[in-house]
This record gives structure tokens, sequence and C-alpha cells, in this order.
């Protein structure tokens, strides 16, 4: 049965967790949901039926325009909460769609809200993974604004091998890649067939192989210097001891005041 096994790892790296939030956590979470590949997690300008963790599996958050034009924000793999912040609306600001089968481990906000509160550690650590997501949004702006169609592609590339490698899926360069064309196309701002002329020049530079759903990084060193990435973005690295400490501080003071939940906003609980 699936566990938060990627998502503790990404905590962990994060900051350790004692052994009391393991257990919340777990609590929380519950049994793991199969969702069919081309499922639906969210609909945009729909209610929230509360968060869920990654349990196995890709999923796509995608943003779609009045024409059908749509443009891929980021992938979701194993370990990914699809809140690492706090809720800030009782409707999704965006659509989620399973990219491949998948499982999930679902959540109730309020009582997610209530766990973060009680602890200043699970709290600074989930903090540190919702800076970490902004820091990667943020390399994807560059990306699609500045970067060329080949170094879109291969920052993509080296950013998901990085998420994999953090969770433990990803051995010398090799792991699975389940993402079609159209789809690849749509998160590198690019038409199918110019995404296909670049990948058959990638794959003649030597730099990656994609085949049958399955991509190897065969040169790291030139892909990293190629799509000119500051790979300290993507890398998830120990919290400061300043921030923890503060985190903890302000734990202990919210314990004894109201709960927070309480002025949330109201959703459907899964």
């Amino acid at each position: 049965m699936p566990t938060p096994e990627f998502l503790l790892r990404k905590l962990n790296t994060a900051l350790e967790l004692p052994r009391g939030d393991r257990e919340t956590l777990l609590r929380l979470l519950g049994s793991a949901t199969h969702v069919r590949s081309g499922a639906l997690l969210a609909r945009e300008g729909e209610p929230l039926a509360g968060g869920f963790v990654v349990g196995s599996g890709w999923a796509v958050r995608e943003r779609l325009l009045s024409d059908g034009r749509r443009q891929v924000i980021n992938f979701m793999l194993p370990g990914d909460l699809s809140h690492a912040g706090p809720f800030v609306g009782a409707t999704a600001d965006h659509t989620v769609t399973a990219l491949t089968d998948m499982t999930v481990l679902r959540f109730a906000p309020a009582a997610w809200a209530a766990a973060v509160r009680d602890s200043g550690t699970l709290s600074a650590a989930l903090w540190w993974l919702a800076a970490h997501e902004e820091a990667l949004l943020k390399e994807h702006v560059v990306a699609l604004g500045r970067r060329a169609a080949k170094e879109r592609i291969l920052y993509l590339v080296w950013e998901v091998w990085r998420r994999l490698t953090l969770v433990g899926l990803a051995t010398n360069g090799t792991f699975d890649f389940p993402v079609g064309y159209e789809t690849l196309a749509d998160a590198s701002g690019m038409t199918p067939r110019h995404l296909g002329r670049v990948l058959n020049g990638l794959h003649e530079d030597g730099i990656i192989r994609f085949k049958a759903g399955i991509l190897t990084i065969l040169d790291h060193d030139r892909l990293r210097d190629a799509c000119d990435c500051r790979d300290e973005h993507l890398r998830i690295v120990p919290i400061p001891e300043a921030a923890r400490r503060a985190f903890e501080t302000a734990g202990s003071a919210d314990a004894t005041s109201a709960p927070a939940a309480a002025a949330a906003p109201r959703m459907r609980e899964p």
C-alpha cells in the first residue's frame, strides 16, 4: 500500500521530522486512492475537494485558455503536494490531470491546517517546500521567456532529473519520462513539430536520449552548461537553524491561541 514515503524524504531533506510529526502525517493522509490516467484531480474554477499527496505516478498542472490553447505549468511527481502552502481559496485556480495511472493520498484542509499550526517543525518543513516550489516556478518563467527552444527542453530534463533523484527514482541519469510530444510541447511553449526537430537535434548532440518513455542523460556536464541552469535552485537544502527555531517558537505560541482553521474558507472534504 503506497505511503507518503516520498513526501517524507523531501521533508527530511529540509528538516528531520520528529516521530510525532511523521505519525501525524500518516494519520492525516490515510489510505491511498487509485486514479486512472486522464482523470481530473482538480478542475479550474470548481470547488476544491481537499488536498492530496502524489504516492505514485505523474500528473500535470495546466491552464486552458478560452480558445483551447493549453499551458502546462509543471509536472507533479511522487512526493509532491497539491498545496505545499495554505489553501487560499475555495475553488481551484488551475486544472490537475493524471498523466499516468496514479495513487494519491488525500487530506482534509482543516485537519491539515490544524496539524501545521500545532507543529513548528512541520510548519517550517512545509514552508521550505513551498519556497522551493516557488523557485522552480521562477525558473520556468525564465525558461519560457528567455531560453531558446533547445535550452528549454534541457532545463526541463535537468529539473525533472533533480526532483526524481531527491526521492530516489532516478538512477545514473535514467528515469521514466511518461510525457507525450503534445504535453511536452505545451510545457515548453512549442508546437509538436518544432519539438520533434529539437529532440532530434539533442539526440544527435549526444546529450540526452528519449525513447519509449525512458529518458537517459548521456552527458550531465554538457546538459547543465547548455541549459544555463542555476543548480542550487533545484535542490532542497537544510533549513537554517535560526529559521527553524523561529517556526518552533511561533508554533508553540499558536498552539495556545484560537484555531487558525476556523477562519479558513469552507471546502468540500474528500
